[in-house]
């Protein structure tokens, strides 16, 4: 579970945030790590996000923080992104848009993004245009898949899979896979099937197709076949410790953890819960 990063936090918008920073994502997102999203605005509120032009533009909730003083921190949303990718609170002061040097550095930073955006769009998809999609569990459909070919001596093989979701609405799809071909190496390269994005099945079926072929695992298959397959073929591990695993698995989780441990002839349930279970028990007696 992700860390309680925003506790004790109630952070607000100055207005409509670019990306996949909605309100419904910033309320879920905050409520994970112990903070309060409101879309209200008011005394309570202890963070101010916003964009430069928002700032910029002097939108009255930016007027009406500054007026209440240094009480509230305005601060752009690169913060609460990059906080909550990094599972670290960052230190407001270098994201704080009262600071002139402060603007002067998002701006620099959305300049880079939407320099970065557009040569991933040379390669495969421009990221400003496109945010990875994420599914009502809240499992990112951005994958590893890794293999060492002994065969070559290229140790440290990945693909990283990609389902990229538009930022415009409808929304429109679109899969790609980076490819390293060992650890080290600077030049990646880069697999896009389709010509344009599309709709979420078409691509999302090459995401499975991609997966299968590479792994030798059906998609809903990839918490079964866990650590079955050679290592002729890319290895996938899904997340542990409660992360989300992703829909359309074959069974329930845990059904599919014990079928893997019977695969792979693993004691069941694995014995570090065994142990808790009998001391559990053993305590009630």
């Amino acid at each position: 579970m992700p860390r309680k990063i925003f506790k004790n936090l109630v952070i607000a918008t100055a207005g409509p945030l670019p990306g996949q920073l909605t309100a419904e994502n910033l309320r879920q997102w905050t409520a994970l790590r112990k903070g309060v999203f409101t879309e209200d605005y008011d005394d309570q509120v202890t963070h101010l996000l916003c964009t430069r032009e928002q700032f910029d533009q002097k939108l009255p909730r930016i007027k009406e923080a500054l007026a209440r003083g240094k009480k509230q921190h305005i601060v752009h949303c690169d913060w609460f992104e990059i906080s909550a990718v990094n599972d670290k609170k960052l230190p407001e002061r270098e994201y704080s848009m009262r600071n002139i040097l402060a603007k002067q550095n998002a701006a620099k930073r959305e300049q880079a993004r939407i320099e970065r955006g557009k040569r991933e769009g040379e390669r495969a998809v421009n990221t400003n245009l496109f945010h990875i999609y994420t599914d009502r569990t809240f499992f990112s459909y951005q994958i590893d898949i890794t293999r060492n070919d002994t065969e070559t001596g290229d140790l440290g093989q990945r693909y990283t899979l990609y389902l990229w979701e538009s930022n415009a609405k409808p929304h429109l799809y679109w899969f790609a896979a980076k490819f390293i071909k060992k650890k080290g190496a600077s030049q990646p390269s880069f697999h896009r099937p389709s010509p344009c994005s599309g709709p979420w099945r078409r691509e999302m079926d090459l995401f499975m197709d991609f997966f299968r072929i590479k792994t030798g695992i059906e998609w809903q298959d990839r918490v079964i076949g866990q650590g079955t397959m050679p290592s002729s073929y890319f290895q996938y591990s899904p997340p542990t410790g409660g992360k989300p695993v992703g829909r359309r698995l074959r069974f329930c989780y845990e059904y599919c953890l014990e079928i893997n441990a019977q695969l792979r002839g693993l004691p069941w349930p694995p014995v570090e819960e065994a142990q808790v279970k009998d001391e559990d028990e053993a305590s009630e007696a």
